[in-house]
């Protein structure tokens, strides 16, 4: 539950916390211990992670669930609800809808729950459990999910793409925040835009932990597995989706969520690289990342560093529910020993957990002299990093690096910090993300 009297960068380092959090989840998992085709959600930035739009039942509710391609269960909480922690709308009555309903453990869906779930009666029980020991469990049921139809068409993601998107740290962050299809079928209504009828998800009675501090009251699942939105959808979307993260930095800024035709990203700037599927591990959305650089000089991290391994160790893993991006130690090193040869600020003594590297600034809405980071990726595929994503204003004189080590056992995560002002396609028939830089609060989806 969030603490009414927390500031955004309370609610900052709370994040960067459960990024380590999280990571230890992924190890759980990873070693096995643990129309439609134009389909938009509208996204806003919270203090922790991005938040989703979307109206659930008949008639629909609207609510803002945690988009995260890290996990599968799409879920929100529900009544009657023996322990929920607060949030901004209403909780969803399943009762008051006419579409709602609750699968048995025959079911596909609850099939694909595997380790997560309890058949001890008619309906299909399910546990999820997250790394930083937040949890929901409830019922798996079906419900009809509600996409507004956007505004902004195709057309308009491709004509924000950009070069150089503005970077300025001038504001604090907001406070105030965001394979094989199933039965889900789809119908379009002008007035009400497209609905996903038979969306298999969860229908949360229980759930605690850190849930709670960016308003949401769920999460839905944008993995790989056969639980996700993304999965269920399938072909009706092309197996296709995007979306691109507004800065924290712009206050109140909104972007957009697209699936299907609108998640389709071409142009000069847009670069390429494969996803790397693992039957084992399907979740996980892993990367070839080779090297990096720090103002075009290449660190030199040893071949091999970020491979995954038969026992699950290793691999690097891009996801949108982690805010940090998490390195082993060699190359954490690397970076703050070219770090230290570059910036000229000095450096703060005993820099508050999870961070490595933080500076004292005069002000940072007034900083210049700090390098860029790329990331290079197999495929020739750049992803440059300019400060604003690389830097988080913990104080008006305090800077931290949004960069922190995790040891060499890894999965090694590519957070949603780094990826903020960056459109983001994961075309998954044919295995590739694309991504450019773009302007993504102007990318305006309309409301429910």
């Amino acid at each position: 539950m969030r603490d009414p009297s927390a500031s955004a960068s309370d609610l900052f380092r709370l994040s960067a916390q459960r990024s380590l959090s999280r990571l230890q989840h992924f190890q759980s998992v990873l070693t096995g211990k643990s129309s439609p085709s134009k389909l938009s959600s509208e996204v806003k930035a919270g203090p922790s992670e991005y938040l989703m739009r979307v109206g659930i039942g008949t008639p629909a509710e609207p609510y803002w669930l945690i988009a995260d391609t890290g996990s599968d269960l799409t879920w929100t909480q529900c009544l009657p609800c023996s322990n929920c922690f607060e949030q901004k709308a209403p909780i969803f009555d399943p009762k008051s809808s006419s579409t709602y309903l609750s699968l048995n453990c025959s079911s596909t869906l609850c099939q694909n729950l595997k380790n997560n779930r309890e058949c001890g009666g008619s309906s299909c029980q399910y546990d999820y459990h997250y790394g930083d020991t937040s949890a929901t469990s409830g019922k798996l049921s079906t419900e009809t999910f509600t996409f507004e139809t956007p505004q902004s068409t195709l057309t308009s993601l491709k004509a924000i793409v950009s070069v150089n998107p503005s970077f300025s740290l001038t504001t604090t962050p907001s406070s105030d925040p965001i394979k094989t299809s199933t039965s889900a079928t789809f119908s379009t209504d002008p007035g009400t835009g497209a609905k996903i009828n038979g969306l298999g998800f969860g229908c949360g009675s229980s759930n605690t932990g850190s849930f709670g501090t960016n308003g949401e009251a769920g999460l839905v699942g944008l993995g790989g597995g056969p639980l996700s939105l993304n999965s269920q959808l399938g072909s009706s979307i092309s197996n296709k989706f995007s979306y691109c993260l507004a800065s924290r930095h712009d206050t109140n800024a909104t972007s957009v969520l697209n699936f299907g035709e609108n998640a389709d990203i071409s142009g000069l700037n847009v670069s390429s690289t494969p996803i790397i599927n693992s039957e084992q591990f399907p979740t996980f959305y892993f990367l070839d990342l080779t090297d990096i650089s720090v103002d075009k000089q290449r660190l030199g991290i040893p071949p091999g560093t970020f491979d995954l391994t038969e026992t699950g160790d290793g691999g690097f893993i891009i996801d949108s529910g982690t805010t940090l991006t998490l390195l082993p130690a060699v190359a954490v090193e690397l970076l703050l020993d070219k770090f230290n040869d570059i910036v000229d600020f000095p450096s703060i003594r005993n820099p508050p957990s999870p961070f490595e590297k933080c500076y004292k600034v005069a002000d940072y809405r007034k900083i210049t002299g700090l390098p860029d980071i790329t990331f290079h990726f197999s495929d020739d595929a750049d992803w440059n990093l300019e400060p604003s994503n690389l830097f988080y204003p913990l104080q008006e004189d305090v800077i931290c690096l949004a960069i922190v080590t995790t040891g060499d056992a890894g999965p090694f995560i590519f957070g949603n910090w780094q990826q903020q002002n960056m459109v983001v396609e994961y075309d998954l028939g044919e295995n590739r993300l694309s991504f450019a830089p773009a302007h993504c609060s102007q990318l305006q989806g309309a409301m429910i």
